[in-house]
């Protein structure tokens, strides 16, 4: 009995402390949003947005949908395969300056959500009932990391054809794994009208990078097969896990196996030349270059929940790092490892980060909790300004 008094004047305690912290972690997150917006507003259209401003086939300027068709079918056969995500990027830039950074920063704000919904996902710890704002912290902090451990912030999210090879990619990726994430569960009903919607969805996710499409359609698979071995993967369910599976695949094939990056390869003689030991220490030096702060979270999320919550990790942290380490080994079939194709490695890793943090936080129910996600916002903030401004 004395004991539960004890445990209730600590909770009371803590009350106000928490309600002041949640305050000030809503006003920063607000606060580095409208950053964000502004760092969207100083980048403006550079390189190669000018190119993909125009009809591709003759320099002519972009009158419609008609003409993005005609560009991506041209670009397909000549320069990449990711026709889909510059098809998106083409129709952005038709809407002008304003209207892409307003689309930016709402993208964003779509991936930071799906984060901390795949976050919820991946973690065998059920939401506390009524505890509202755990959804504030898991947000802010699914915000500062996915700025402040950016490989490359201003190329990958600011530059508008990074934007939307990475960011805008990034959101019908996690998508995906949301989907086969939440089939794990057998609690969780069956999806409706998803024998419709997961061949299209798969096959965007495939035909995004060269790396990611891949990654996920390994993922897609391997809980398919945990799925169909539990037996929890019966009649549409079935159909529709296997559908995403192959059409990820045959996105992937159309993405790598664009006539146009066998023409572009021409240009990569001196990539092309390098030995496995040179490209395995290009790789090397990469992960130390444009993973290192996503890992060090990672490493203290993962000792922190081995200490406080003392559990195994989540079949779905594990099928996320195995993504994530896919995605990153999958680059040592290219020429080079360039910061920015790190950006959706980083995705993953800290999607668990935040999984993980999430359940350390809901096992010591204190103030503290916010003290993290305010420090990673006011980080990510700093990362914003000195880079823009």
């Amino acid at each position: 009995m004395k004991k539960n008094e004890k445990e209730n004047r600590i909770s009371a305690a803590i009350t106000p402390y928490a309600a002041v912290l949640s305050v000030i972690c809503v006003t920063v997150t607000v606060l580095a949003v409208l950053l964000l917006f502004w760092s969207n507003v100083m980048v403006p259209f550079m390189m190669d947005d000018l190119w993909y401003s125009t009809d591709l086939r003759d320099g002519s300027s972009l009158e419609g949908i008609g003409d993005i068709i005609g560009s991506q079918v041209w670009h397909y056969k000549n320069w990449g395969g990711r026709s889909f995500t510059h098809g998106f990027l083409q129709l952005v830039l038709m809407r002008g300056e304003r209207s892409a950074d307003v689309i930016n920063t709402v993208a964003t704000l779509v991936l930071v959500l799906l984060m901390c919904v795949t976050a919820g996902l991946s973690s065998d710890r059920k939401s506390a009932e009524g505890d509202r704002t755990e959804y504030i912290t898991v947000f802010a902090l699914a915000f500062g990391l996915l700025i402040a451990c950016c490989p490359n912030f201003r190329m990958s999210m600011l530059w508008q054809a990074g934007c939307a090879n990475y960011v805008y990619s990034s959101v019908w990726i996690i998508l995906f794994y949301i989907i086969y994430l939440r089939a794990l569960d057998p609690e969780k009903e069956d999806i409706p009208y998803a024998c419709a919607f997961i061949p299209l969805l798969g096959l965007l996710t495939g035909w995004s990078t060269e790396n990611m499409g891949p990654s996920a359609c390994i993922a897609a698979a391997l809980v398919t097969y945990i799925c169909i071995r539990k037996g929890t993967a019966v009649g549409t369910k079935k159909i529709w896990m296997i559908e995403g599976v192959v059409s990820s695949f045959i996105g992937s094939c159309f993405c790598i196996l664009a006539p146009g990056n066998f023409i572009r390869k021409t240009g990569s003689a001196d990539d092309l030349a390098l030995t496995l030991p040179e490209r395995l220490l290009q790789m090397l030096k990469g992960a130390g270059d444009y993973l290192f702060p996503s890992l060090v979270i990672l490493a203290g999320a993962l000792v922190a929940h081995r200490i406080v919550v003392n559990k195994k990790l989540s079949c779905g942290n594990i099928i996320l790092l195995l993504g994530a380490f896919l995605s990153y080994g999958a680059m040592i079939a290219s020429p080079h490892y360039p910061d920015r194709a790190a950006f959706g490695t980083c995705i993953l890793i800290e999607t668990v980060s935040v999984s993980l943090i999430r359940d350390v936080f809901r096992e010591k129910n204190s103030a503290a909790r916010f003290v993290f996600p305010i420090i990673m916002l006011l980080s990510s903030a700093a990362v914003m300004y000195l880079i823009v401004g």
